[in-house]
């Protein structure tokens, strides 16, 4: 397993995250999250793990405000439940820090919004993060949005 830092991402990383994003539409993502990604991550930097030369696990980010800020994380559903999530969160840890930052930020649903995002939200809280804010119809009406942070 390797882990990567793509500073300027690669076609075939973009692919195979909006694949990645694609698989997880139904029960997460609005459907043109992956569209969006797509485009977006043309702009952004991406920490991965890769087995061969098979994304496992990704993190896209961006800088704001003084923060390493996650704009997606996933991991493939067929390598789901084996820890490769918080390896990944440790190891884009230590390349925070290494970037001379000491936190990361996130947006995520709350589960009021969607009740899959208790296991969202229950990763990040194991891997550090805590709650700092909480938004109504940030994305979409009726949503309630979640802006996780973990600071060391």
């Amino acid at each position: 397993m390797r882990y990567i830092i793509e500073n300027d991402i690669s076609q075939d990383t973009i692919e195979q995250v909006y694949q990645i994003a694609k698989d997880y539409t139904r029960d997460y993502f609005s459907a043109d999250f992956p569209d969006n990604m797509r485009v977006d991550m043309r702009f952004q930097r991406a920490a991965l793990l890769k087995d061969g030369g098979e994304i496992v696990s990704c993190i896209v980010f961006t800088g704001l405000d003084g923060s390493a800020h996650i704009t997606m994380m996933a991991t493939r559903r067929s390598r789901a439940g084996n820890g490769y999530g918080q390896l990944l969160m440790r190891r884009f840890a230590e390349h925070v820090t290494e970037l001379g930052l000491n936190s990361i930020e996130l947006y995520t649903f709350s589960p009021v919004t969607n009740p899959n995002y208790a296991s969202t939200v229950s990763f990040y809280q194991k891997t550090g993060f805590k709650v700092i804010s909480e938004h109504k119809d940030l994305w979409g009406s009726g949503t309630v949005t979640l802006k996780m942070s973990k600071s060391w």
